[in-house]
């Protein structure tokens, strides 16, 4: 995974930045869940297969992924995606926040949030290896 963060707005991407096969289409409001661990560091996110009022949608699944994950686990399961940046770390607070999904053919190529300001920015250790330079 690669991530850029510029304020509010984060993009995790599984498939190259400069990849000759971008996007094709994207599922606005897609909903998911920032994930923290006990002591209050950013963890990951978990990417629901379901937009707004929690209808189903049918997401591609990540059938590529072009950047190292470290420490860090991708679980494409039937109800959801979740991304963590490391692996061992417990889940211990979710919270609620939309996205944007973008995909190409070979399946989710990244994920766009705008965090909302009641979701905390969280501590960047765990995330810091996956952060563009």
């Amino acid at each position: 995974m690669l991530i850029t963060m510029e304020d509010e707005l984060i993009y995790i991407y599984f498939q190259g930045k400069a990849s000759k096969d971008l996007p094709i289409g994207t599922y606005p409001d897609v909903n998911g869940y920032l994930l923290y661990s006990d002591d209050n560091k950013w963890l990951g996110y978990r990417l629901m297969r379901t937009v707004r009022d929690h209808e189903s949608i049918t997401l591609p699944k990540i059938k590529k992924i072009d950047y190292p994950l470290f420490s860090g686990s991708v679980e494409d399961a039937d109800r959801y995606v979740e991304l963590k940046f490391d692996k061992d770390t417990p889940i211990k607070e979710m919270h609620e926040q939309e996205c944007l999904v973008d995909f190409n053919e070979y399946g989710i190529f990244g994920i766009e949030i705008i965090r909302k300001p009641e979701n905390p920015q969280g501590k960047d250790e765990l995330v810091k290896y996956f952060i563009e330079p």
